[in-house]
């Protein structure tokens, strides 16, 4: 399970440092091997173990691609899908492509969402972050459905 954010930075030949304590698990499941494709809501990457993502991929491919929404959405996910190692460093080379639709240049920052991660440029991040924080305070006080609800 992936859980936490960290900040990284991508290096000159688009590569980022997955987090240590990922690492031996990524290699152990899936050995090593890894997915990265665009994010079809929001202008991030959706980073995924081979394991996790062999899931993901049976699931896109049988829907029915006879309705619009769900090619486009394949078109997306599964048209920027592009494997990637784990080098023995730890590190994986994210494509200039992806990178170029999510906005990441140098800071960016990875966060965790149990069986993937997302890949967010750094300014994008804290942006956005601001805004969940306001939309979810706003929840907590019009939403019946969250009444009792503490974390």
């Amino acid at each position: 399970m992936f859980r936490g954010i960290s900040n990284l930075n991508v290096d000159v030949k688009g590569r980022i440092a997955v987090p240590s304590r990922y690492r031996e698990s990524i290699r152990e499941k899936a050995s090593g091997q890894m997915i990265v494709t665009a994010d079809h809501t929001d202008y991030c990457l959706l980073v995924y173990a081979m394991d996790e993502w062999l899931e993901v991929e049976n699931t896109l491919r049988k829907l029915p691609n006879m309705k619009p929404s769900v090619r486009n959405l394949q078109r997306l996910v599964l048209g920027h899908a592009e494997e990637v190692d784990l080098d023995s460093q730890g590190r994986i080379r994210i494509p200039a492509p992806l990178r170029e639709y999510a906005n990441i240049d140098k800071a960016t920052v990875l966060v965790g969402q149990m069986n993937k991660f997302e890949l967010w440029d750094e300014e994008t991040w804290l942006a956005k972050r601001k805004l969940w924080i306001a939309e979810a305070q706003a929840s907590l006080e019009t939403d019946d459905a969250l009444d009792g609800i503490s974390f």
